[in-house]
């Protein structure tokens, strides 16, 4: 062998070890690239994982507050009726309006009026000038009730068989969902921001 072959083999020995060792980086570049998207997609996965649960998080807070919020606006309705019943000539114009649409949903000739306490006392005494401005013409008995509710009236026939609750706890029970609906509508309308689209 001569020179010029030695020579020869080793400028191909040294340029198939330059093709073999850019193909190597080359390899590990693109190893290196797929890598670093898995990582960088393993991460925007964590990311998005960490904003979902703290929003999830927040909004079971923002959540927990309007229920609590809905909670006290109730408070404050059975509150403001039961201040409703110191406003003398307000509260019996109410206990006029309960009893005019229960004697005529009933439709009796004669009804028995359940009333509390402290209603009792108030009305005993003046309950025929009471009916007589109601203008029906059903006979209505006026009695104390043993149940304990603070205001409004339960209304119902003499044998008990039919009965309408317009106590303050009866109306609020019959239209507690409308009421619930009512009060989150107003919520939402003022805590959510107004969009132009």
């Amino acid at each position: 062998m001569n020179i010029d072959t030695q020579l020869e083999d080793l400028e191909n020995a040294i340029l198939k070890r330059a093709q073999i060792l850019a193909e190597a980086a080359q390899r590990l570049q693109q190893l290196e690239r797929r890598e670093t998207a898995v990582a960088k997609s393993a991460a925007e996965q964590t990311y998005r994982r960490r904003v979902q649960a703290s929003e999830i998080k927040l909004q079971a807070e923002v959540d927990q507050l309007r229920w609590n919020l809905v909670q006290n606006v109730m408070q404050q309705l059975r509150q403001h009726l039961i201040q409703l019943c110191n406003d003398t000539p307000q509260y019996l114009w109410l206990l006029r309006q309960y009893l005019r649409h229960a004697a005529q949903a009933l439709n009796l000739p004669k009804l028995v009026v359940l009333c509390n306490a402290r209603d009792y006392a108030l009305l005993e005494s003046q309950w025929d000038s009471f009916i007589k401005s109601c203008e029906f013409t059903q006979s209505c008995e006026l009695r104390a009730s043993p149940k304990n509710f603070s205001g409004g009236f339960i209304v119902q026939s003499p044998d008990a068989r039919m009965q309408i609750d317009n106590s303050f706890e009866g109306v609020m029970s019959r239209q507690e969902t409308e009421l619930y609906q009512e009060i989150i509508a107003q919520l939402l309308a003022t805590t959510l921001p107004t969009r132009n689209f």
